[in-house]
């Protein structure tokens, strides 16, 4: 038995033809510039131009060696030594990327019955003297939540009055959000990837939108830890940005393999389908299933294992993301993997209700938990 892996958050496509053109054509041997490729970084400003935000230029770009080099780079430039909010659940990488760029990671936890979103009350009772930044991202990774063009006004305004800087990780934006998005501005900075939302993963080219008096600060972090990005991965990224017809395809199939996916996994036995909103994660609730104690898992990371193990399904251990008791899965596969998962699942979950010894069921030799 195949092991089914759905822990990691990668579409099941290959590049796009553009790009695998652009990479052949590539010299490939020369350095791009610091702050990016000038072909990218107007690709970039053109993309939010045609989201609506017309202050976007080629300028108040810095392409990243990737999303989470973009966030590092921001966090560094406006948050070193102070506090950064970080609402929860929110994907497992932003504490230790706050840590690594010199701040302190302060989580907020969010409203169960508000799909966990982030609020100016609940900002207020977690801001201090300190605080200096405050990340979002919307749909949230990993629940799927959703800020709306209101709710996303109603934070940059808290914000911009307390002189807190916003810090937008817009990697997932064209999977059910819309395109909202404050502009990037004195206390505004945007940071996104084309890994998402354009089938780019690999590629390690993300980037920076930010306000002027920002650009030297973010440019000497890009300079000093990566250097320039690849220069062949620029150029693929700036071949494909502006096919925004591919983009809406891509999210209008990622839209059904969620709804397909809440009805397969909303199925299994002592398993609850939270719907997200958007995104390309479901989370599920696993709570039933751990006062069970199915196959003596005592928390989600244990049930977690013993899925790999036993059931042959990798799926993401909810408290990695601060969300104790879920299980997070990726619904950007095939719906004959996602089917045969669910149906993996359905038969672990229907034995782990029936009296059984602990070392139960066929075990799958290589089984490893999910990190």
């Amino acid at each position: 038995m195949r092991l089914i892996d759905l822990s990691l958050g990668q579409l099941a496509e290959p590049l796009p033809q553009a790009a695998r053109l652009a990479l052949a054509g590539s010299g490939g041997a020369e350095y791009a510039p610091v702050a990016g490729s000038a072909c990218l970084r107007s690709a970039v400003a053109a993309h939010y131009v045609r989201r609506g935000l017309e202050t976007a230029t080629a300028s108040g770009i810095t392409v990243s060696a990737g999303g989470r080099h973009g966030l590092l780079a921001a966090i560094a430039a406006v948050a070193a030594g102070g506090e950064v909010l970080v609402p929860r659940p929110h994907w497992s990488h932003y504490p230790k990327v706050v840590a690594f760029a010199g701040a302190h990671p302060v989580p907020v936890d969010g409203d169960p019955a508000d799909g966990w979103l982030t609020r100016p009350a609940l900002l207020n009772a977690r801001c201090t003297a300190r605080t200096r930044a405050l990340i979002v991202n919307s749909p949230v990774n990993p629940t799927g939540s959703v800020y709306d063009a209101h709710a996303l006004a109603e934070i940059s305004g808290w914000a911009a009055r307390r002189e807190i800087h916003l810090i937008v990780d817009d990697s997932y934006w064209a999977f059910g959000n819309d395109g909202h998005l404050p502009p990037a501005g004195e206390l505004a900075t945007v940071v996104g990837s084309a890994t998402k939302t354009h089938a780019m993963a690999g590629l390690r080219v993300g980037w920076v939108w930010s306000h002027d008096t920002l650009l030297a600060r973010i440019r000497d972090f890009v300079e000093h830890t990566t250097g320039p990005a690849s220069a062949p991965g620029q150029a693929a990224v700036a071949a494909v940005l502006d096919d925004d017809a591919a983009v809406a395809t891509r999210a209008d199939r990622l839209r059904a393999l969620r709804d397909y996916s809440i009805q397969l996994f909303g199925a299994v036995p002592l398993l609850r389908a939270v719907p997200p909103a958007g995104g390309i994660y479901l989370c599920l609730d696993a709570s039933a299933a751990l006062r069970d104690g199915a196959y003596g898992s005592a928390d989600d990371h244990e049930l977690c294992a013993r899925l790999a193990e036993v059931a042959g399904v990798r799926l993401r251990a909810g408290s990695t993301f601060g969300l104790d008791g879920h299980l997070r899965l990726c619904v950007a596969a095939p719906r004959e993997v996602l089917r045969a998962a669910a149906e993996r699942l359905t038969r672990f979950f229907s034995a782990a209700r029936r009296p059984v010894a602990a070392s139960a069921g066929p075990v799958l030799a290589g089984g490893a938990p999910c990190q």
